[in-house]
């Protein structure tokens, strides 16, 4: 991992923190700091960083993802693939819509063409969903903000005070187990990255020392770089 890189990434205590900030403001978020924070959540619970994780709540975590999905498809424009679960064929206009499946989200504005950000079908906002249903009955491919107004609208309005401060209890209630899980995993995160790094020092096999650097990277990635 470059400088540069790092200097970019979002560690798990960044993410709680970021996201509180936009649900409670209601900001626009800025692109390259969802698209990392998407990033190091789905590292957290894959690859070398999966042997922490089981600190995590997932489905805590599985939420926050989930939000932070939603915002990049309505706040960004870009174009998206919808694929039926179990095809590897993108749908097309005259296709019904699945019951499960993937969403595809190619991000216009990102750094690299390549770069593609997926999330379940059945875990999108309802209003989110609603809209890419819309926009690929209209064989259109390509979204832009405008087309989620709803979404927006639904997220910030509520019909009563008890409701507004209903969801504000639950949103406040994710952000504390969030918030306290990724101080505590960072802990244990940065004993191991410790024992990595020891591991990486005194090994001649090279092909070893890539492996553990490419460990240390992913703990970096999620967890931060000890101090």
């Amino acid at each position: 991992m470059t400088t540069s890189e790092r200097r970019n990434t979002m560690t798990l205590e960044d993410i709680s923190a970021y996201w509180r900030h936009l649900r409670s403001t209601g900001e626009r978020p800025h692109l390259h700091r969802l698209l990392e924070a998407i990033k190091t959540i789905d590292t957290a619970f894959a690859g070398s960083a999966k042997i922490i994780s089981h600190h995590l709540s997932h489905d805590a975590w599985c939420h926050l993802r989930d939000d932070l999905f939603d915002l990049l498809l309505a706040s960004f424009p870009g174009y998206f693939l919808i694929y039926e679960e179990g095809s590897e064929i993108p749908m097309d206009s005259t296709a019904p819509w699945p019951n499960s499946g993937t969403v595809e989200f190619y991000p216009e504005q990102a750094n690299r063409r390549t770069d593609v950000y997926r999330g379940d079908l059945r875990r999108l906002h309802p209003a989110i969903s609603l809209s890419l249903r819309w926009c690929l009955a209209d064989n259109r491919s390509v979204t832009k903000p405008e087309d989620f107004d709803s979404f927006f609208n639904q997220i910030s309005n509520f019909e009563s005070e008890d409701q507004a401060e209903e969801a504000k209890r639950l949103l406040d209630r994710l952000f504390e187990i969030c918030e306290d899980e990724a101080i505590k995993s960072k802990k244990i995160a940065h004993r191991r990255w410790w024992q990595i790094s020891s591991e990486a020092d005194v090994t001649s096999d090279k092909r070893l020392k890539n492996e553990l650097k490419r460990q240390l990277s992913e703990l970096q990635m999620v967890w931060g770089t000890p101090s």
